[in-house]
């Protein structure tokens, strides 16, 4: 029997049949306890946040069968190639807006991060003053506190669409959704209060964990 085993085993490997490992929706449910977000639009975020969860399995298990079966110059193959980064970056997008929510919304005045900003635009208030305009462009889409981890440049960018418009190497430090889901429910079309709440909520310990993780690279690996 351990013939079969091992001939079983060598097959899976040559053929490449091996389970696809599917990605997860987060747990953000803590985010209800946020000040002036009210339960249901959060819920509702929630719920649109796991259709990108799944449509990304989706899609990334759809292109592997065609893959499997030699279709790669098939119309299917193409069309789903060309969603994967809507789907995809709609998902991580939502982790990271979530993730960098729950907080005080004070950042501590010793952090990496807020030395950053203050060295940078002069002042947490011009940097601050800044990102708000930029979620204030008609439109909808994302605003994004990039860094540029070779110059460790800061630079405040507006998405258009999740997988359109994001700099090339720039790191996500603090992600705001401005898709009229994010606010309208509640704000109605008042974005400036709904970005009020955002910064009233900002969990600025994430936001410099993730600051000190590229900026501080070169030094902790000796490149």
């Amino acid at each position: 029997m351990k013939w079969l085993f091992f001939l079983l085993l060598a097959s899976i490997q040559l053929y490449g049949f091996h389970a696809q490992k599917e990605y997860k929706a987060k747990d953000f449910s803590h985010l209800f306890e946020m000040k002036d977000f009210e339960h249901q639009l959060l819920e509702m975020h929630f719920t649109l946040y796991h259709g990108y969860v799944k449509n990304a399995n989706f899609l990334l298990n759809e292109l592997k069968k065609l893959a499997d079966q030699g279709l790669e110059r098939s119309y299917e193959f193409g069309a789903f190639k060309r969603r994967l980064g809507w789907e995809f970056d709609g998902m991580r997008l939502h982790e990271l807006y979530f993730s960098n929510l729950g907080g005080t919304g004070r950042p501590k005045k010793t952090s990496s991060i807020y030395n950053a900003i203050v060295s940078q635009f002069g002042s947490f208030h011009a940097w601050k003053t800044d990102f708000a305009a930029t979620g204030m462009i008609r439109g909808i889409g994302w605003v994004i506190l990039y860094v540029d981890p070779e110059e460790k440049r800061l630079i405040n960018t507006w998405i258009n669409e999740h997988d359109t418009g994001h700099l090339s190497k720039g790191i996500p430090l603090l992600v705001m959704d401005v898709w009229e889901h994010a606010y309208l429910t509640q704000f109605g079309l008042d974005r400036a209060k709904y970005i009020q709440v955002f910064f009233e909520n900002i969990e600025w310990d994430e936001v410099n964990e993730r600051f000190m993780v590229h900026t501080h690279r070169d030094s902790r690996t000796g490149s």
